[in-house]
């Protein structure tokens, strides 16, 4: 199912950079309230997304409480994945560590769902009342008084968009954050993921996020999981060291010590993540020019869908705030998303803890 309009206008109200669940929150939170709205997406959608696709239980409740119900299509089997299994070692035995460890509340339930991301976050997107444009890529801005000139480029050539707020929620290496300040990217630390999806066997159970961070596997954690009758495997290094042969060990020691029979491989993908949250380093952005998701930082170690929904929806709130206060939506943003910022760090705390080293910097 293809999913962008095919025109852009000139003007709007607020420009979102990205269409996963920051952007979605960010449109939805500005549902409802008459400002002119437009999603754009660089790829075409539905897209896909490298990443486990297990929704923690605070982001299934977010998405309840904002969304509504996960529609069936949406979602992945085993439906329920009911924690995490970590490996600190080959040496050591599994532990089971339920989400409550790193993700308690009230309301929240215990398990967590298995969902397609492709479809999840175009689903997200479509329960706002914003345009949806895909196959457009954000370039630059300038500003022009109390104007945002957003420079896009599409096949038939470059568009500007005239905008008051534009939110950057396109991901780790955003263009938004990288164009509010050049400097900034060039300290951040970098972990690439590969990953691999096998139609087989493994003797491990499904249900369950297998983490492992043994050093002989992974410069930052390898974790396997099982989606739609599918094993995959994936491992993350260090932003110079090489993933592929990481994977190949890992790979290793899942036939050897979990009898992991490849029948055929489906699929690869590489994606990077930063280290922003790890190391205390967030941007939430400048002015009328908000940050959110890993765009801005935020990130639970490396569980990024919930802060992606809280901090999309507070970038929403923060500019209706704005428009009725005349003060920069960055002001009130910025105290909005204190809490996930302290959440973040307690999450990289308490896995630093558990594991004896931070996987981000492995210091």
């Amino acid at each position: 199912m293809h999913g962008g309009t095919s025109t852009l206008r000139e003007k709007y109200d607020v420009v979102i950079v990205g269409s996963g669940p920051a952007g979605a929150a960010t449109a939805k939170a500005l549902t409802g309230h008459g400002l002119d709205t437009v999603i754009i997406e660089r790829t075409q959608l539905p897209r896909y997304k490298m990443c486990s696709g297990i929704l923690f239980p605070s982001a299934c409740k977010h998405i309840s409480d904002n969304f509504g119900e996960l529609p069936k299509y949406a979602l992945s089997k085993p439906v329920q994945v009911k924690g995490n299994r970590v490996c600190l070692s080959l040496d050591s035995p599994f532990v089971d560590a339920p989400f409550s460890i790193f993700d308690d509340g009230p309301g929240l339930g215990e398990d967590g769902v298995n969902i397609k991301r492709s479809e999840l976050d175009y689903w997200l997107c479509r329960q706002s009342d914003a345009s949806i444009v895909d196959r457009c890529a954000f370039r630059d801005f300038r500003q022009e008084g109390e104007e945002i000139i957003v420079n896009m480029r599409r096949a038939d050539g470059d568009v500007e968009l005239r905008t008051k707020y534009l939110v950057g929620a396109d991901g780790t290496l955003s263009k938004v954050r990288k164009a509010v300040s050049e400097d900034f990217d060039r300290g951040l630390g970098l972990i690439v993921n590969y990953e691999e999806w096998y139609v087989g066997t493994i003797d491990l159970e499904p249900g369950w996020l297998y983490l492992f961070f043994d050093r002989k596997v992974t410069g930052f954690f390898a974790c396997v999981f099982h989606k739609d009758n599918q094993i995959v495997v994936v491992t993350g290094v260090k932003q110079h060291e090489s993933a592929k042969e990481y994977f190949k060990e890992f790979a290793k020691v899942l036939r050897e010590r979990h009898r992991l029979a490849v029948d055929k491989k489906v699929a690869s993908h590489a994606c990077v993540i930063h280290d922003m949250s790890a190391t205390n380093n967030y941007y939430p952005g400048k002015h009328n020019i908000l940050l959110a998701g890993e765009a801005g930082g935020f990130n639970r170690c490396a569980e990024g869908i919930t802060s992606a929904l809280l901090t999309g929806k507070a970038a929403g709130e923060a500019i209706l705030e704005s428009i009725e206060s005349g003060k920069p939506a960055l002001e009130s943003y910025s105290k909005a998303v204190a809490p996930e910022m302290e959440m973040c760090n307690t999450v990289n705390r308490l896995i630093e803890q558990s594991v004896g080293v931070n996987p981000f910097t492995r210091e």
